[in-house]
């Protein structure tokens, strides 16, 4: 029976992938609409916010966008700790961090728009402590 899954699984388009995990494992809060948390952002709060990848950091991997329906939001990672791959632009991800509402500098925005951060002058992010692209 397993060997007619599996021959089955491949002639579809092969075996599911696992979900790959960046940063620390996830604590399982509960997911956070995206839209409702722009619209009054805490700067500290932890949330669990599920989407589609919009955009990663060419260079390294250091940063991505997460698009939820028609929301955006810049993600960077805890302590610049950790990446992810650069070709994840087009992939689910599930994402838990802190809320970070600050306006960045100059220089740093700079930079981000570069390299193709457009949600990077937005003035809320959120930092990232761990990553599961699925």
């Amino acid at each position: 029976m397993r060997l007619v899954l599996l021959s089955l699984l491949l002639a579809v388009g092969g075996v599911p992938e696992e979900p790959r995990l960046y940063g620390k494992p996830l604590a399982g809060l509960p997911p956070s609409n995206l839209a409702q948390l722009l619209k009054s952002p805490a700067h500290g709060q932890r949330v669990r916010v599920a989407g589609r990848i919009d955009a990663v950091c060419r260079n390294k991997g250091c940063w991505l966008e997460l698009k939820q329906g028609e929301s955006s939001v810049h993600v960077t990672f805890e302590g610049y700790s950790f990446f992810v791959p650069r070709d994840s632009a087009g992939r689910e991800v599930v994402l838990e961090g802190r809320v970070m509402v600050a306006k960045p500098k100059p220089d740093d925005l700079a930079h981000l728009e570069a390299e193709g951060a457009a949600q990077a002058a937005a003035g809320v992010s959120i930092e990232a402590t761990g990553v599961e692209i699925r």
